[in-house]
């Protein structure tokens, strides 16, 4: 590379080249330079981590959603609780608190929807190391995007492990804003019946906020069909 430093939008060429090889390794061109648009218009910050591009799609880390409530003005802080059950982490659940809000926002998350355990003969992932750094980032995430009216963006600890093949597209919008995210959708078949894709991330959202109100578990990796059929089940107390 020469000395001579060409800057594309807001970054250099050598810096260009360094998120190539750390924030969005194994990208395809389109994914990066989605990442650098989605970036600029949102002010976050790749180099910390704030946003970031995999092959499975463009993932803004919780800190990057704390970024987008502090860039609100309304942001007024946040508290995270734990509950252990058998000496076991069980859940975490994130108050955010809202200027404009009379009400906080309160958002409680399962360890065992997220929880993606190490696979056999590998070193100990990040759930294993560290369950409760990781769920709070699950709880934190869904409480802030919820406060902040932020959707279609997703932190990569809420991620399925599942989402892993061909690409799609959905709409994310941050106080309103749209912009287009690229994403993974399942590989696999819905964990009960078998027959069609799990609920990807927007209607993930949109079942397990219906299933928590109602305190109600929604299983893991389902399709839309059995979620409805699932809550319904639960309500009646089948």
């Amino acid at each position: 590379m020469t000395a001579e430093i060409a800057v594309v939008g807001e970054y250099s060429a050598k810096q260009r080249e360094i998120m190539l090889e750390t924030v969005a390794k194994g990208c395809k061109p389109e994914q990066f330079m989605l990442m650098l648009e989605l970036a600029k218009k949102y002010k976050l910050d790749p180099f910390a981590r704030q946003i970031w591009a995999t092959p499975m799609g463009i993932i803004v880390g919780r800190d990057g959603f704390l970024t987008l409530a502090h860039n609100s003005g309304n942001f007024d802080g946040m508290e995270t609780a734990f509950e252990e059950r058998d000496g076991k982490l069980f859940s975490a659940t994130c108050t955010v608190y809202h200027k404009k809000m009379s009400h906080p926002i309160r958002v409680t998350v399962r360890f065992d929807e997220f929880y993606k355990p190490t696979p056999p003969g590998k070193q100990p992932g990040a759930w294993d190391k560290m369950p409760y750094v990781m769920l709070q980032k699950c709880a934190e995430s869904h409480a802030l995007r919820r406060a902040f009216c932020i959707s279609g963006l997703y932190d990569e600890a809420e991620m399925p492990a599942e989402y892993s093949s061909a690409e799609f597209a959905t709409t994310a919008t941050v106080d309103g804003e749209p912009a287009t995210v690229e994403r993974m959708p399942a590989e696999g078949k819905c964990s009960r019946c078998g027959k069609h894709d799990p609920l990807l991330p927007p209607l993930l959202d949109k079942y397990r906020g219906a299933f928590d109100r109602d305190g109600l578990t929604l299983p893991a990796g389902i399709c839309e069909e059995c979620a409805t059929e699932v809550w319904k089940q639960q309500r009646r107390g089948g």
